[in-house]
Parts: C-alpha cells; sequence; structure tokens
C-alpha cells in the first residue's frame, strides 16, 4: 500500500526533464507543473494519491495514472522501510497506432532501471533502426537475451514540442525548394513526404527519438480539465500507423486529415493486451 509512504517521499527528479510552456505530460492530459522542481514535485504527487501500484520488484514500484481518453502518467517510486524515493514520472499514451517492429534487445541506463528500458530493433522494408520506449517497463524481461529478432505489434506514440503542419505533401515539398536547407554548393536539400529518420542514433548518447513525416488520417481536440492537446494518428514510412501527441500551445496550428505533421519525437510505445 502507497498510503502509509506517501508524506516521506524523498524528490530526485531533475532539472533537465523541465519545460517552461506545455510538456509531454499536458500533451495527454496531465496538468504537470514543470516550472520548477518543487512545483513539479507537489504536481507529481496529487497524482500519486489516486495511482494505482503496480510491482517491479521487491524495492521498486510504479503507481499508474490513468484518464479518460488513453493517457497515462507512469510514476518510479524506491521503497525503503516506511519511506520511498521518487525516481522517475513519463507519459504514456493507450492510442490506435499499429506498428510492426523487430526487436533485436533491450537497452537502458543502470541508473534508471527497473524504471526505464528501450526496444531496439528495426521496422520496414528497408529495415530502419530505431529505439523505441517501452511505456510499462514490465515487459522488457521478455525480449532480454533473444537469439533472434522477435517480430511485435506496438502501439506507438510520438510526443513532440515543435510540430509543423502542411497541408498536404505537395505543400511540404514548396516550403522546402523555397526555405530548405542548403548544401555547401546552395542546392536545396529535400526530404520525401514519408521520411524518416532515427535522429535519436545520431550524438554521443542513444535515445528514443526519429524524425518523420506522418500524413494525418485523425485529428481530434482534447480538453483534459484546463489543458487542449491534440491526439492523431498518422501513417509514415510503409503503411505504419503511428499516435502523434501535443499540447495546442506547442504550435498556432490545428491538424486536420490529410494534413502532413512533420517535427522530431519522443517514441514510447505500448505493447497491446493481443499481443
Amino acid at each position: 500500500m502507497l498510503k502509509p509512504i506517501l508524506a516521506a517521499i524523498v524528490a530526485t527528479c531533475s532539472a533537465a526533464a523541465l519545460a517552461d510552456t506545455g510538456s509531454n505530460f499536458s500533451s495527454v492530459g496531465f496538468e504537470v507543473e514543470t516550472s520548477s522542481e518543487k512545483d513539479f514535485l507537489a504536481s507529481i504527487m496529487t497524482y500519486i494519491n489516486e495511482c494505482e501500484p503496480v510491482s517491479l520488484d521487491e524495492d521498486d514500484l510504479v503507481c499508474v495514472a490513468r484518464n479518460s481518453t488513453g493517457g497515462e502518467l507512469r510514476i518510479g517510486l524506491r521503497q525503503s522501510g516506511e519511506t520511498a524515493t521518487f525516481i522517475t514520472a513519463n507519459p504514456a499514451l493507450i492510442g490506435e497506432s499499429r506498428f510492426a517492429f523487430d526487436v533485436d534487445g533491450t537497452q537502458s541506463d543502470p541508473d534508471w532501471e527497473p524504471f526505464e528500458f528501450r526496444l531496439s530493433g528495426t521496422f520496414g522494408e528497408f529495415n530502419v533502426p530505431v529505439l523505441i520506449e517501452l511505456a510499462d517497463p514490465r515487459n522488457a524481461q521478455r525480449f532480454q537475451g533473444l537469439e533472434e529478432p522477435q517480430n511485435v505489434t506496438l502501439d506507438l506514440t510520438a510526443f513532440t514540442f515543435e510540430p509543423s503542419i502542411y497541408e498536404n505533401a505537395e505543400a511540404f515539398q514548396a516550403e522546402q525548394l523555397e526555405n530548405g536547407e542548403q548544401t555547401e554548393s546552395r542546392e536545396r536539400i529535400i526530404y520525401a513526404s514519408d521520411f524518416f529518420i532515427p535522429s535519436g542514433l545520431f550524438g554521443e548518447e542513444a535515445s528514443a527519438r526519429a524524425s518523420f513525416a506522418g500524413k494525418v488520417l485523425k485529428a481530434k481536440l482534447i480538453e483534459t480539465g484546463d489543458i487542449k492537446h491534440w491526439q492523431t494518428l498518422v501513417e509514415i514510412q510503409g503503411g505504419a500507423t503511428v499516435n502523434v501527441v501535443f499540447d495546442t500551445r506547442m504550435t498556432g496550428q490545428s491538424p486536420e486529415v490529410g494534413n502532413l505533421i512533420v517535427g522530431d519525437f519522443w517514441l514510447s510505445a505500448q505493447i497491446p493486451i493481443a499481443e
């Protein structure tokens, strides 16, 4: 039971996770104050009082808060006697995405185990490599020590702070021809309307990130309390579908069916019960 330890929770959250306006949390309908670590913990505490505890091992648990639109807030806690240390908090979504993925293993930072794991693998006919955060860390054990890739269908959600929305693929191409990046010889760099770049694999530390363009199949504006946030379903390279979510404060644009959403995204996946 969490009740006896709530008053003794110690915060260890990182300032690197904080943002000024809107956040990955508000993108799925959770009012988590991110202006300071103190306010961040205080708002997380309001959800700890009503979330469902799920044990990971003898000392660690995840407390899961859910809302009516598929949003989840997963709060990692480490217990020690009558106290608990707040370790991490991650948003997630139960959406409509269906994303076929060949998993070849898991990756994690020992400092964040057993709360956070990433799936490593490829997708599509071109075997594009990418890392994807597991929403439920309990699923990691299923993919550890694989001798050969395991195909799984994911419910994949992409969170973004700066979505760019174009009327259609043609508008995206036209914008690039006029204002796109240039090479040293001043030639325009033109991305395809279904491009997918595993941006998280480039850099000193690998992360569950990707840049891509997706055609909007569904778009719904949701109001959760004072938060307004978009929940969309987009089709990406190869025909896979991805939930793309963002707070309305992150863009003045409103996505419509047929539009193209382009951006850099943090990737988080659920494994549907049928799997």
